[in-house]
């Protein structure tokens, strides 16, 4: 039997609301409420030692106290050690502050190091006032740092994690060791209650990074079983999905035929190969859950449209998530033209249409009258309420949440069918990591571009040789040729060091004045974004500054240049898909990739890569040896998974043994560590 939150000293109906929220129902819950990083407190750094970005703790003598005005009201301490000087600084201060610092009092502060104008400082950091040196009392282990909620303090939920462990060492709490013996014996698996109990009290090494990392056995222990729950986890959604019902579409091959002879291209074999898996997968009866992944340029689209239009003449509606408005909007005018012979009604919905027109949207979708809906984050409201969903689509899909491809696929339920999912990706990820990730779903792979497409050359060029780059634009427009220029940021930030788009846009103005150029940016007006790509689409502007906003999205066959300012400070997925934004017609097409002087190694290692490969696939896979997984894995794409202690960036070289180990495990096992590890495990039907 669990013990509830309420046995706990300190827990009252307040506190056990906070619990709730971070999915803390019982006490046993607090073991596997694990830190996310630890604080070093168990040393004191010397003033002279001291690096910036590194938080850390000190102990230094007041000299002097000043409260001053500048721009705003601050309280400035001046310290020091033997080894030299500190200024400390509060913004945030009262009466009672000021009288205890005071001169010849000692004060030791954890905080985080800034070094402006030669004048080494902490700002508002953790602090204790000390009479006496020799009152000095450092902790004797890592502070953890806890995922926490708004109300709930980290000292408080460190005193309930110290009480869970006291009570699993008095056996009150009784924590089964799940997996089988042989399989800790194989996999040299450490005891899981030593394991945490380490995790949360961590034993003082040399470097705080090793126990961050999976070196430390206890740690392997618990990331291991949770990579496990989550692969055993996948398995169940699998198996379940199949015994779900689904609309039985069948393969039209005259269907197939007429839709061929609208499109200007010849399938690759990799295509036709993809088309076939997602007809078999909506033939069985059973919802299909495929990802299709494939380079920028290689087609995926068309292969959805495929499946879609067999749908549609079935009776049935289809509707396109992308992640903005831009790409919506392009999905839309090519779906609208592509099916313009098959009497098929496609509609678009997005946020900053005016109510009026989604009333009508709406009312149309809820009758039946669209067959094929277009749109953004607007397609999951609660509003939207389809007649038949059979069919969703999801374009670029690790810039979505799970939960937000469930509450699409939700509003299909017809009767008692779940709809198709097909899950289209741009960004290059190994198949381990895919596989990881997106283990719920069937897996393809478009490996193969389109006949006739040209490489595109990719050079690197300090930025320096701007003046080089202008006169290769006035010849490419001057020979009819349209170019991107790509700036990471709207407006100046002298924290990144970055060219911002509307300066950009108003120095090369002065500089080109006999070249159109034209503007986009995320803040612009809807109609002022439809308006500048319809005027880059039809050759009205010849240069086109940017933000990273047609990173998805603005196919121009006539753009053959593309500039990226500060590629250094790119990742090298954004960089390709960037780059993808040309070659896409008959000339020979150029990425140039402006950099600031004095790259490190990794910057050139990666710009490098960019250069001499345009498949994304093999520069995953290169970017995967430098740098291991982190930077194709962003934030959204972890997302799709919620881990408490494994981070795949860092414990993907763990995947190969869990993958063996997971097939080992019985299902009654499999259940015990999902209800374990996984908060809110996916439902099955809407995953």
């Amino acid at each position: 039997m669990s013990l509830k939150l309420s046995d706990l000293k300190g827990v009252g109906e307040k506190i056990t609301e906070k619990l709730l929220r971070i999915g803390i129902k019982e006490v046993e819950d607090l073991l596997f409420h694990l830190p996310i990083k630890y604080h070093d407190k168990t040393k004191i750094t010397k003033v002279s030692d001291l690096e910036e970005k590194k938080l850390l703790q000190i102990c230094v003598k007041i000299e002097k106290v000043n409260v001053v005005f500048y721009r705003r009201r601050m309280l400035i301490i001046k310290a020091s050690d033997e080894t030299g000087s500190i200024q400390i600084r509060f913004f945030h201060f009262n009466k009672d502050q000021i009288k205890s610092f005071k001169e010849g009092k000692y004060i030791k502060c954890f905080g985080e190091l800034k070094v402006t104008k030669n004048i080494k400082e902490f700002i508002h950091p953790e602090y204790r006032i000390i009479d006496d040196i020799k009152e000095l009392i450092l902790e004797d282990t890592y502070t953890p740092i806890y995922p926490i909620t708004d109300g709930l303090r980290q000292a408080s939920i460190r005193k309930l994690v110290k009480q869970a462990i006291k009570l699993l060492h008095e056996k009150k709490i009784l924590l089964k060791e799940v997996l089988p013996q042989s399989i800790l014996e194989e996999y040299k698996l450490e005891d899981i209650g030593k394991s945490l109990v380490k995790i949360h009290i961590p034993e003082k090494y040399d470097d705080i990074n090793k126990f961050n990392d999976s070196i430390s056995k206890y740690r392997r222990r618990l990331i291991f079983e949770e990579l496990l729950a989550h692969q055993l986890s996948f398995r169940r959604i699998k198996i379940y999905n199949n015994n779900l019902k689904s609309f039985q579409i069948k393969n039209n091959d005259e269907l197939n035929a007429k839709l061929i002879s609208q499109i200007p291209f010849k399938l690759t074999k990799a295509q036709e190969n993809v088309i076939e898996e997602i007809n078999l997968d909506m033939s069985k009866g059973s919802p299909m859950l495929r990802l299709v992944q494939g380079d920028v340029g290689s087609g995926k689209t068309i292969v959805a449209l495929f499946a879609a239009l067999h749908v549609i003449k079935e009776n049935y509606q289809v509707a396109f998530m992308a992640p903005t408005e831009i790409l919506a909007i392009q999905h839309y005018q090519y779906v609208k033209q592509l099916f313009k012979s098959f009497d098929v009604k496609v509609s678009l919905l997005y946020g900053n249409m005016s109510s009026k027109e989604k009333e009508i949207i709406r009312e149309d979708i809820r009758l039946g009258n669209i067959n094929f809906l277009v749109g953004t984050h607007a397609l999951i409201q609660s509003e939207v309420d389809f007649l038949n969903l059979a069919f969703v689509i999801v374009d670029e899909q690790h810039k979505f949440g799970v939960h937000q491809r469930m509450s699409l696929s939700s509003k299909g339920k017809y009767k008692d069918k779940f709809p198709h999912q097909l899950i289209l990706t741009a960004t290059p990820i190994p198949r381990t990591l895919a596989m990881t990730l997106y283990g719920h779903l069937e897996y393809s792979i478009i490996d193969e571009m389109p006949k006739g497409r040209k490489p595109i050359d990719t050079k690197a060029i300090c930025e320096d040789r701007r003046d080089e780059v202008i006169r290769k634009i006035k010849t490419a427009c001057a020979n009819g040729s349209q170019v991107y220029w790509v700036c990471p940021l709207i407006e100046e930030s002298d924290l990144l060091e970055c060219k911002a788009a509307v300066k950009t846009y108003n120095d090369l103005r002065s500089t080109l004045p006999n070249i159109n150029l034209g503007l986009l940016h995320g803040r612009m007006k809807l109609k002022e974004k439809e308006s500048v790509m319809n005027d880059f689409r039809n050759k009205n502007i010849n240069l086109l500054i940017s933000t990273t906003i047609i990173e998805v999205g603005l196919d121009v066959t006539n753009a053959t240049i593309i500039i990226i300012e500060n590629a250094e400070r790119m990742g090298l997925s954004q960089l390709h898909q960037l780059r993808g934004r040309v070659g896409r017609g008959k000339d020979k097409s150029t990425c140039i990739l402006l950099y600031k002087s004095g790259l490190s190694d990794i910057a050139h290692s990666r710009i490098d890569i960019l250069r001499k490969s345009v498949n994304g696939f093999e520069i995953a896979k290169e970017d995967l040896n430098i740098r291991g997984p982190g930077e194709l894995l962003c934030k959204r794409q972890k997302d799709a998974v919620s881990y408490k202690i494994a981070n795949i960036a860092e414990d993907y070289k763990l995947i190969p043994e869990v993958t063996k180990c997971s097939e080992q495990i019985p299902e009654n096992i499999a259940e015990l560590l999902g209800k374990r590890w996984i908060v809110n495990e996916v439902e099955i039907g809407n995953a």
